[in-house]
């Protein structure tokens, strides 16, 4: 037989093909990175937007008969009041140390000279002290817990907030104590009788001991601080009880307790509280408390006398006073309302009040009329009283100042107070600093949100008093400013309908159509990462007339990330917008509505860094929940009555972002229902009184290769992407339905059985098994020796071609089997396998041809069942069913398993089809004349075997499966070898291919074009080329999820990963379905491979990847390519599937 000197597939002799590849992709590179060049430089610089020119928003507050200026009183007026003050008190101090209270030894650390901060999660401004001022505190003590029934059950204060703190604490100051409050105040009032209940009974009191003791040792806290007010006088031995008990049960776990202590009870036990816990906090404020008459919080002489008296029962070493820093504003004969430091200033601001030191109790206080010429008396403690406060407290020596509270005080007190413990004119002189560090100014009405003015600084007089060490005097001179924040597009009877989070291919249309329908114009508030999606949706928001507003790119939490990727994410979108609509915004929201309306100076840090873009802030009051699926009649209702409240004018409602549909069914009843009371529907431009043109602005003066750079940067991004899960998705159905098909068709096929001939037909022909050997010296004598022992017909001969080893392989040969008549060796110049087994071939004048690798051991009755199917003349070659027969590592059981369920598994399918694409090279037969006229094996691909195969089928033969017919080959062990084999495998499936794409899609192939060619084509090229795009696409779905999740979970959406999920575990487990039947179908395989599954899924065959690659660069790159001969190491296993 003629050996074919064909040029191979894919080989380029001239070199010609991949210099014009890598050029090509040079210049495609090249492009793409102009191109996304372009959009990253243009994100990185945010586009200029003019300013809007909006109506001020501002009103004065009433000025009219507000207090006079009060003298700013010398140090000499007051210097004989104060010294008699300090004299007193020094005195009382020195006889209450005549017989002190033992100290007891409790499990904590001294206290002395701490500084104590109380916190509340109530208010975000608390939190905001905390970032700021953590440093000057040694002990933290946050109030999260709340006694609510008289059994003993405590309630934690917003979970979430606490688990935010803490994680704020643990990052920046790990080591600072935290001790939480547990207190008694429910629904805004003192509950003394649940302490009463709870202390009452030993059962009740041993459930709360029990309940903080974990609360702190699950939190890994420093210990508990008790805030029990209002206790009947009848209760207080119980209390003691109770104090005691959880007292004994902290300390022996090295825990700490507090308890916070009113400053003037006469029945309260002070010196028996203070025998049992670390610390008593007096609370020295509230003289004159919100329901009572107005007057000073915390006069100095009540102060100091309480000081005295406190003194007396509690050891200096355990005694901290706490002190106030707070306001409260009594409208004549009216309870007081509590008020911060920042609000009482705001107040004395806006009414032109001046704030000034009342002489006799060294409080500061002010008086104002309100609008409704409601006559105010406010008294506040601030920075002058903390100071002198805690100067007069300095000879006591106590354990510690406690501040009440965080977000409450005069950031002045931050100068000295855990910084500076000297308290001396030096000190005093910073106190003539004023700043807003927390609260906000708003001015008009609205939601739509614009800042007016950034904070300034404040001053005010102040009389030190050197031989006192007491600020004897203070007038607010020049007042600070806050942030001044202007409200706009109030408007009765008028609603804006807004939208967030699309567009949305599913949702966006269909809320599209019912606007048309109802003539209505809305507001939508688009992800830049969606409309990338469907810039055609974008496109369809505008032309219809609707204002289109910056919901960031990629809709993080705002309050989660830096002004940095916020720039970032709102300058995507706008340059999104710009290449898809040419034009911009000015509109913005941000994501969940976080900070739409900000309570804090942190909080405003966002809105700030947007309005100096040209951005106003839009937010929301008629807000039905949509986005929870509350159902669509409380949806409707809900709008309904928060627009009837007339608090707001922009409802809020999601287009996008999950599953919207009783968002659409709601939206023609919320428009039908509020058009009959009379309500007019508005765009957020009409209630700013802008045209939209002014909001969306004509984008002027591009350069136009920028433009054209943003539009094809973000044509590219989008095509990426969608072309990412595009093909995750159409690849993961692809396997589905492959292995779907697979698997019906291979049951099919074995319950057919083929008509699988009996092996007594296979003796009427003469065989002849050709066995090429190149450097096979180690296993070729027990592959002959296999095939002697086989059942064969009477005419039967074995050749083995030796293809010019330089090894003893030829020599081995002549001397095993010099004498067996059945074998015959020859040897000719090493010139490749096809050539050897086309010599072989010519030797033999045989009816049926078997081939057989040199490495491989037949079964003993694998020959007659091959030779039986040629009693079908239809029948022109038969693939036989090879298996791994070293199975001795990880590698060799994962491509014994690879060989039963994808190899096998697609031959019984395919018989079915009459479209098998391989007779393996390990076990195949041939009819002779059928070969002859095929032109032999063929060396222009380096998968012959394959080649051979659909040049038979294209001559109209039908191609067998047997799989009784075994063949145990030698696999590779090592990573080197494998990887090889599987080179050459799928270089060579790549080759065959190429080489018979004529007949794809022909009718005249029958299902070999329709099948078999196709099968190649997308399951073992393109599927092998994009499976590790699928795989990092999933993962990068996982990580980028799991990122998010970890730092913004408020904006983690689970949505897109479980999708990818669900498809991939469907996948997942089909894959290991059709496993099973696999081997349910191969009943003499050892069912234990079954076991390496799914270790094969997730590491063997992802190695498939690196081939694949490398595969598809060699096509291109048109080198010749060698079999890379692997070496043997005679480590098949001979006894297994033994007849």
């Amino acid at each position: 037989m003629p050996i074919s000197t064909k040029r191979p597939v894919f080989f380029d002799p001239n070199n010609k093909r991949w210099p014009k590849v890598k050029a090509g992709a040079f210049l495609a590179a090249g492009l793409v990175s102009a191109a996304l060049f372009v959009l990253v430089g243009s994100v990185l610089v945010n586009p200029a937007l003019d300013s809007l020119s909006l109506p001020s928003a501002r009103f004065l507050p009433h000025p009219n008969h507000t207090s006079p200026p009060a003298p700013l009183e010398t140090a000499t007026a007051t210097d004989a009041r104060l010294s008699k003050l300090k004299r007193t008190l020094a005195k009382e101090i020195k006889a209450s140390r005549r017989h002190p209270l033992p100290a007891r030894d409790v499990s904590t650390q001294p206290y002395a000279n701490k500084a104590i901060g109380f916190f509340v999660n109530w208010d975000d401004a608390s939190l905001s002290s905390l970032k700021k001022n953590i440093g000057n505190l040694d002990i933290l003590i946050p109030e999260w817990l709340h006694l609510v029934s008289g059994d003993g059950a405590i309630r934690e204060d917003n979970p979430d907030k606490t688990r935010e703190v803490l994680r704020f604490i643990q990052s920046t100051r790990p080591g600072l104590p935290v001790m939480p409050l547990v207190n008694n105040f429910i629904d805004m009032t003192w509950r003394g009788d649940l302490v009463a209940q709870a202390v009452a009974k030993p059962e009740a009191r041993t459930r709360l001991v029990s309940a903080l003791l974990e609360y702190v040792r699950g939190n890994r806290l420093a210990g508990v601080s008790l805030d029990f007010e209002d206790i009947p006088p009848t209760a207080l031995k119980n209390y003691l009880r109770f104090v005691t008990e959880l007292a004994a049960a902290f300390h022996a776990e090295k825990f700490a307790v507090s308890v916070n202590v009113p400053a003037a009870d006469p029945v309260f036990p002070y010196r028996a509280v203070a025998e049992q816990v670390d610390q008593v906090i007096v609370m020295a404020y509230d003289e004159h408390w919100a329901t009572g008459k107005p007057g000073p919080i915390a006069s100095l002489r009540w102060y100091l006398k309480a000081l005295r008296d406190r003194a007396a029962d509690i050891p200096a070493g355990k005694l901290v006073v706490a002190l106030g820093s707070y306001a409260y504003d009594w409208p004549k004969g009216k309870p007081a309302a509590e008020n911060t430091f920042e609000e009482a200033v705001l107040t004395a601001k806006e009414s032109e009040s001046t704030i000034s030191m009342d002489p006799t109790s060294l409080n500061p206080h002010f008086h104002y009329q309100d609008e409704k010429d409601f006559d105010h008396e406010v008294w506040l403690m601030d920075a002058t009283t903390v100071f002198n406060a805690m100067a007069s407290a300095m000879p006591l020596s106590p354990a510690g100042f406690a501040l009440w509270r965080l977000g409450g005080e005069d950031p002045s007190i931050w100068t000295f107070f855990g910084v500076d413990w000297s308290l001396g004119a030096e000190t005093a002189k910073r106190l003539e600093v004023i700043r807003f560090d927390y609260d906000l100014d708003y001015e008009g009405k609205g939601e739509i949100l614009r800042i007016a003015q950034t904070p300034s600084l404040g001053r005010r007089a102040v009389t030190y008093d050197a031989k006192t060490g007491f600020i004897a005097g203070e007038r607010f001179e020049e007042y600070p400013s806050p942030y001044v924040i202007e409200r706009h597009g109030f408007t009765p009877k008028t609603v804006a309908l807004t939208f967030d989070d699309g567009p949305d291919p599913t949702y966006t249309p269909k809320i599209l159509d019912i606007l048309h329908k109802a003539g209505v114009k809305a507001t939508f508030f688009v992800i830049g990462g969606n409309a990338e999606k469907n810039p055609e949706l974008l496109q369809r928001l505008y032309a219809e007339g609707h204002d289109i507003g910056n919901h960031t790119f990629t809709h993080p939490n705002i309050a989660d990330v830096s002004l940095t990727q916020l720039g970032l994410e709102v300058s995507a979108t706008q340059r999104l917008f710009e290449s898809v609509l040419g034009c911009r915004t000015h509109l913005f929201r941000s994501p969940y509505g976080e900070d739409s309306e900000p309570e804090t100076q942190d909080q405003v840090k966002p809105l700030e860094y947007l309005g100096k873009q040209g951005y106003v802030f839009v937010g929301m009051r008629i807000d039905p929940n949509d986005w929870s699926r509350p159902g669509v009649d409380a949806i409707v209702n809900e709008t309904v009555r928060q627009a009837d409240s007339e608090e707001g004018n922009v409802i809020l409602l999601h287009d996008g972002g999950g599953d919207r549909s009783q968002t659409v069914a709601a939206l023609p009843r919320i428009l039908e229902t509020l058009q009959a009371k009379g309500y007019r529907f508005a765009t957020v431009s009409d209630l700013l009184g802008q045209n939209r043109d002014t909001i969306m602005p004509e984008v002027k003066g591009e350069n136009p290769l920028v433009a054209l750079g943003q539009r094809i940067g973000f044509f590219l991004l989008f095509a990426w992407s969608a072309g990412l899960q595009w093909l995750f998705v159409i690849g993961t159905l692809l396997g589905l339905a492959r292995l779907c098909i697979l698997v019906v068709l291979a049951v099919a096929e074995k319950a057919m059985g083929r008509r699988r001939p009996a092996a007594d037909q296979a003796l009427d022909f003469s065989v002849a098994v050709v066995v090429p050997a190149y450097n096979e010296d180690k296993v070729v004598l027990q592959t002959v020796q296999s095939l002697l022992a086989c059942q064969h017909p009477a005419a039967f001969e074995i050749i083995v071609v030796d293809d010019g080893s330089s090894d003893n392989t030829y020599a081995l040969l002549r001397e095993a089997f010099a004498d067996e008549k059945l074998v015959t060796v020859v040897t000719q110049p090493n010139s490749g396998k096809p050539a050897a087994l086309n010599y072989g071939i010519s030797l033999t004048n045989a009816d049926i041809v078997v081939t057989l690798d040199a490495d491989t051991v037949f079964t003993r009755d694998t020959i007659v069942y091959l030779a039986a199917w040629f009693a079908d003349p239809r029948i022109g070659a038969v693939a036989g069913n090879a298996k791994v027969g070293n199975r001795i590592n990880f590698l060799t059981n994962c491509q014994a398993l690879e060989y039963v369920i994808s190899q096998n598994l697609d031959r019984r399918a395919l018989t079915i089809l009459d479209s098998v694409t391989v007779v393996p090279g390990a076990v195949g037969a041939w009819r002779r004349d059928v070969l002859e006229a095929a032109g032999g094996f063929s060396d222009d691909t380096l998968a012959e075997d394959a080649d051979l195969t659909i040049r038979i089928e294209r001559m109209g033969h039908v191609v067998a499966y047997e799989e009784r017919a075994m063949a145990l080959t030698e696999a590779p062990d090592t990573m080197r070898g494998f990887l090889r084999q599987r080179f050459r495998w799928m270089f060579g499936t790549l080759q065959v291919a190429w080489k018979h794409k004529d007949a794809l899609l022909r009718p005249r192939y029958g299902l070999l074009g329709f099948c078999g060619l196709p099968n190649i084509w997308i399951y073992q090229i393109f599927f092998q080329l994009i499976s590790p795009i699928m795989d990092l696409w999933l993962a990068y779905t996982c990580l980028v999820s799991g990122i998010t999740w970890m730092w913004h979970p408020s904006s983690w959406t689970p949505d897109s990963l479980f999708k990818m999920l669900f498809y991939y575990a469907l996948f997942m487990v089909a894959d290991i379905l059709a496993g099973v039947i696999a081997f349910l179908l191969e009943r003499n395989e050892d069912k234990r491979l079954l076991a390496w599954l799914v270790p094969q899924r997730f590491i063997y065959r992802q190695l498939m990847y690196v081939v694949a690659l490398r595969t598809f660069l060699a096509s291109l790159r048109g080198r010749e390519m060698g079999w890379s001969k692997l070496e043997r190491k005679a480590s098949v296993d001979s006894r297994q599937f033994k007849d």
